[in-house]
């Protein structure tokens, strides 16, 4: 029997840089048709102490203002970083400033350099579960226009109806949990974002598909995405400068940085070499892309978003 034709993927851009970066990446992007900006969001650029690290939420404020179509996002916020109250009203703020193009990303945090450095707490794993699974709660409360409230161990709403309300703000749950991650994304999110691993990502999406019909959803209504470091370029000479500009980032040798990327099931080389691998991506269901762009050369950005919609397009044909 013939294998079913796939959907193509979605190819989109996600970043973390200063303001005339990404304002500029923003608007090659809705000129290129891009359909969505993420931000990664940090208080430390990468594992570097030394480099400059913005707040992505006030910097999607701007963004919102000087673009008019394209979708924005963070990729995720870790919720070690803001009360879910503080996350509310910069996402109802941001959605109002967008016209309602803003998804607001949750996570559970991960990244001890950064809690460490700034005195953050970052609890135990399974506590951060449940924190985030009760930031779910809450903001659900908050949106839904019941006026319920919300009473959890962690967090506390009072019975009224924040406002103002937004226009079209959505959730997108992300991470690399095997369980409760696409759980809870499938119980509360419009989009589930599941972080590469060496793990195949297909048990996870269905889980989160589970989740969300014994929630009562109706799972085909969640945008299923991924995120991972740009490395498809149009030819291999200039796949293989991709690989070493990442290498250098990471300090690294290019072989160790493009091993990295194999074991992680991420597409590198040229669209015919990564076609194979975009087609596992899309046989696990996802239909969106975020292409990791931070740091990247100039000249990198227009080839890898080229050619890794060439290497969908073949994967799914």
């Amino acid at each position: 029997m013939a294998r079913p034709r796939l959907v193509t993927i979605e190819i989109c851009v996600q970043t973390m840089t200063g303001y005339p970066e990404t304002i500029a990446l923003a608007r090659w992007c809705e000129a290129a048709g891009v359909p969505a900006l993420a931000v990664a969001d940090h208080y430390l650029s990468g594992f570097d102490t030394e480099s400059a690290a913005y707040d992505q939420l006030v910097i999607l404020g701007g963004i919102a203002r000087e673009t008019t179509t394209l979708e924005l996002s963070t990729l995720v916020s870790p919720l070690t970083f803001r009360h879910p109250a503080v996350h509310l009203k910069a996402a109802v703020t941001l959605d109002a400033m967008s016209a309602g193009r803003f998804t607001l990303g949750i996570g559970a945090g991960w990244m001890e350099l950064e809690h460490e450095s700034f005195g953050l707490e970052l609890p135990p794993i399974q506590e951060r579960f449940d924190r985030l699974e009760e930031n779910l709660g809450y903001l659900r409360a908050a949106l839904d226009g019941s006026g319920s409230g919300f009473q959890g161990r962690y967090y506390q709403l009072a019975a009224f109806t924040p406002h103002p309300r937004p226009t079209n703000l959505r959730i997108v749950v992300g991470g690399g949990g095997k369980r409760r991650t696409p759980e809870l994304a499938g119980r509360f999110a419009h989009e589930y974002n599941a972080f590469p691993d060496p793990v195949p990502m297909a048990p996870r999406v269905h889980r989160c598909l589970e989740a969300a019909r014994t929630a009562g959803r109706d799972p085909s209504s969640l945008l299923l995405s991924t995120a991972f470091p740009a490395a498809v370029a149009t030819d291999a000479e200039a796949a293989d400068r991709m690989i070493e500009r990442r290498a250098k980032r990471m300090k690294v040798d290019p072989e160790e940085a493009a091993a990295s990327l194999d074991t992680y099931g991420i597409p590198r080389g040229t669209p015919d070499e990564a076609a194979a691998r975009y087609a596992v991506i899309a046989e696990a269901g996802i239909t969106r892309v975020y292409l990791q762009l931070s740091g990247a050369h100039p000249d990198d950005i227009e080839r890898a978003v080229v050619a890794a919609r060439h290497a969908a397009a073949l994967a799914a044909a």
